[in-house]
This record gives C-alpha cells, sequence and structure tokens, in this order.
C-alpha cells in the first residue's frame, strides 16, 4: 500500500537542516511511490528544487531567516525556550492560529502518514486527525534531561530568555484537542515512530521513548539538485580547509570576516560556503575562493578539515566523510555539537565554550585567548584552532573511525520502510 505524505519543516528562524532532512525522507518515499507535498514552511526554495509540491498555508507561514544580524549567541537552552522565543508560542492565541492552519492543510491533503521536523503545532493537529506521525529529530529535541540543548547551564532556562513560558499553553490546547495534559515541551516532538539522524555512540538518549518507536538511522542532509552556486573547489595540492558557517540568519558578516582574516596568508586552499546570504562586502584573502549555497559532498570530499559553526546536520556529515572539525557556535545547540560531536569523539576541536553566572548572564572563553568579551571569536583563535587540526593526524584519524560506523548505519537504514511502519502504529490517543 501506498502511503500520502505531508512534511511540515520548522520554518521560525531556523537554517536549511530542517527542510533538508525532510527532503531526504520525502525523496526515499518517493522512490518507494508514495505521493509526497510540503506545508508552506521551512525553506521552500529548496522544496520546489527537489521537485515536490508546496501547499499554501493560511495564516502566512513562517519566512526563512532574514539578513538582519542576530545576537553573537542565542541562549536556547530547552526545546520549550526555541518554541516560546523564536515562535512566540507562549501567546495561546498564535499557537491556536498555527494549528488550524497545519489542520486546514491535513484536511486538503488528506495525508495518510504526517512528518514534522521541529513542528508541534502539526504534531498536534495530526493526532487530532487520528493520522499516524513521523519525526525527524536531534537528540535534543526529544531528550528527557533538563537544560537539553544547555546541559551545562547552572540556572533555569527562563533565566537565560525570559519570554513567558509555552508549556501552560501547549497543555491547555492539547486538552482541548483531547489529547491529554503536556508534561514537557519534548513530548510534542515524539512521533509513533521518531527518527534520530545519528548513532546511539554519539547521542544517547536515557530512558525509553514518550512514544512510539526511535530508530538511530544516521545523517540526513540534502543536496542541492543544481549544481553548486559559484565556483568549484580549487584543484591545490596545498592543505584543503572548508568553512561552513551557516546560511546568515543567525551569522553576522564580521564572523566570515574573521574566519578569512585567519586564514589570509596561511599556506592553505580555502573554499567557502556562504549561504543564502553573503553576497559581497567582504575582504576575500588570494588564498580563499567563496562559492553560495553548495551543498555538502562535494566541499566535504575535498576538504582536509572543516571550520563550521557546529550545526547538527554539518556536523554530522562532516564526520561521514571522516573529516576532523573546527567549530565556533553561535548558539547553545552548536556548542553542545561541538562538545559532544567534536571534542569528545576528538574529531577536532571547539574554539568558544559558555559558562552560565548566577544572574543568567553568559561568560565566554575561546579556546586558546581565554575569556573572552567579544561578539565573534578572535582571529588568532580561528588560525590556531585550524592549525592545531591541520598538524595533529589523530583528529582526522578519529574522525574516519566515526565516519565508518555513520555510513554502516545509513547502508543498513530503510528510511521509507521506516516511515511506514507508522501508518501501522498503534495509535496512543492522549499522548
Amino acid at each position: 500500500m501506498t502511503e500520502r505524505v505531508l512534511f511540515f519543516p520548522w520554518g521560525w528562524g531556523g537554517g536549511a537542516a530542517y527542510t533538508g532532512r525532510c527532503l531526504v525522507l520525502a525523496a526515499a518515499l518517493a522512490e518507494a511511490g508514495d505521493e509526497v507535498a510540503f506545508a508552506d514552511c521551512g525553506i521552500n526554495a529548496m522544496v520546489r528544487e527537489a521537485g515536490f509540491p508546496v501547499l499554501a498555508s493560511e495564516p502566512e507561514a513562517p519566512s526563512p531567516p532574514d539578513r538582519h544580524p542576530m545576537p553573537p549567541f542565542l541562549p536556547f537552552a530547552d526545546v520549550e525556550r526555541v518554541f516560546a522565543v523564536a515562535a512566540t508560542y507562549h501567546r495561546i492565541e498564535r499557537v491556536r492560529q498555527r494549528i488550524a492552519a497545519d489542520t486546514r492543510l491535513i484536511e486538503e491533503y488528506r495525508p495518510t502518514l504526517v512528518v514534522i521536523d521541529m513542528c508541534p503545532t502539526a504534531a498536534l493537529a495530526a493526532r487530532a486527525k487520528g493520522i499516524p506521525v513521523v519525526s525527524l529529530a536531534d537528540a535534543d529535541f526529544v531528550t528527557p534531561r533538563d537544560n537539553g540543548w544547555m546541559p551545562w547551564s547552572t540556572v533555569a532556562p527562563r533565566d537565560l530568555l525570559p519570554h513567558p513560558s509555552s508549556l501552560p499553553v501547549w497543555d491547555e490546547v492539547s486538552r482541548e484537542l483531547g489529547l491529554g495534559p503536556v508534561a514537557r515541551a519534548e513530548h510534542l516532538l515524539w512521533g509513533d515512530v521518531t527518527l534520530v539522524s545519528s548513532l546511539p555512540g554519539l547521542e544517547p538518549l536515557d530512558g525509553p521513548p514518550h512514544r512510539g518507536r526511535l530508530h538511530y538511522v544516521g545523517p540526513m542532509y540534502w543536496n542541492p539538485v543544481k549544481p553548486v552556486d559559484g565556483p568549484p573547489p580549487p584543484l591545490t595540492d596545498r592543505p584543503r580547509v572548508y568553512v561552513t558557517i551557516g546560511s546568515g540568519g543567525t551569522v553576522g558578516r564580521q564572523a566570515l570576516q574573521n574566519v578569512l582574516d585567519a586564514c589570509a596568508d596561511e599556506p592553505w586552499s580555502v573554499y567557502v560556503s556562504s549561504g543564502f546570504a553573503f553576497e559581497g562586502g567582504l575582504k576575500v584573502p588570494d588564498n580563499v575562493v567563496v562559492a553560495g549555497f553548495t551543498g555538502l559532498d562535494t566541499p566535504l570530499e575535498w576538504a582536509d578539515v572543516v571550520v563550521s559553526h557546529g550545526g547538527s546536520a554539518t556536523v554530522l556529515a562532516t564526520l561521514r566523510h571522516g573529516k576532523p572539525s573546527v567549530v565556533m557556535p553561535f548558539m547553545s545547540e552548536q556548542e553542545m555539537n561541538g562538545r559532544q560531536l567534536v571534542e569528545d569523539t576528538g574529531a577536532g576541536v571547539l574554539l568558544r565554550t559558555s559558562e552560565t553566572t548566577p544572574r543568567g548572564r553568559l561568560n565566554f572563553r575561546d579556546r586558546y585567548s581565554g575569556p573572552s568579551d567579544q561578539p565573534c571569536v578572535r582571529v588568532d583563535d580561528i588560525r590556531r584552532g585550524v592549525a592545531e587540526v591541520l598538524g595533529g593526524a589523530g583528529f582526522t584519524e578519529r574522525a574516519a573511525q566515526w565516519g565508518e560506523r555513520l555510513r554502516a548505519c545509513q547502508e543498513s537504514t530503510d528510511l521509507a520502510a521506516l516511515a511506514r511502519s507508522a501508518a501501522s502504529a498503534p495509535a496512543e490517543v492522549g499522548r
């Protein structure tokens, strides 16, 4: 039996990774003969380029990140803070509007399966209609531990971002829909089947699933259908440094300029994916080639070391290719990826860490220069991080070991079959 599948990627200021992960599963389902469509959220240009229809949504759907600079570091300590701050889901009328819009799309498209990637309103709308939900997730989306995105924090999440809590709102609307209480925001993101794009050895989850079945499936990331936007990676005998620090929605121009300055006059060949934003105005050294939205596989195959923001898709793709990382984070989850997936594995270095003060403020420490009040990692720290990783063969050896495990997991996983299994899962009403 074929399925009719409707995807809801997160779109409130998020990067391309949420939409990209959905596209990976959508391609697998389409190849298996299922009908696939996307809600009007996430980054629609990626969806259309991949050949999938985008359904119009009312009220206006979330829009992709704009080009205005954000704070240099976003201290989201858990999923609830993301919902409350990024999407203002502490406002009950906004949540009701979004659930109503998602419900209308579900009623019009009549899916047999709904796929979410960090989209709680679509999960509630689907469950209220008795439609099975597949959730695509990072492990920290569904973790039972406190401060799931920032486990080193010593203060409550609202001490860092004091917006009103969204949890009472989720509890109220869930009860209104006949789905029972909501004890934690993370519970909204558990599906009848939940697919975690990692390995249990990299990102373990403590305790049993809140609902349904959990499967680790290895990295899920999307490469563009069109050719690389801009010049390809250069042919060179020099050490090869690949730079990708996000699409520009949460990354200031100064951060990228610091990376370029760090690479200037070094005996490296540097290739930069600048994403959707940085179109000009940068001082580019002679040893640097800047392209646009390139996808990951081509530059990762080329690179000897990868300088990134620490996004989950980027770090896991880098590990999958067996390449070491230099991570300069711009938000708490990226710092956690740097700590857990890079430093703890020995597959690279993390250039900046944060610590919380009793008053809910952040202090930053850069890897080489120590305490910092600068919004971005210093130029010299970036230069020294790249040099350290290039000079230490152990970083690459450990990355290669994890790459073998990640590729083996991908090769043994049937994404379409796992997603389809949700359609035959017993409904768990009220959870």
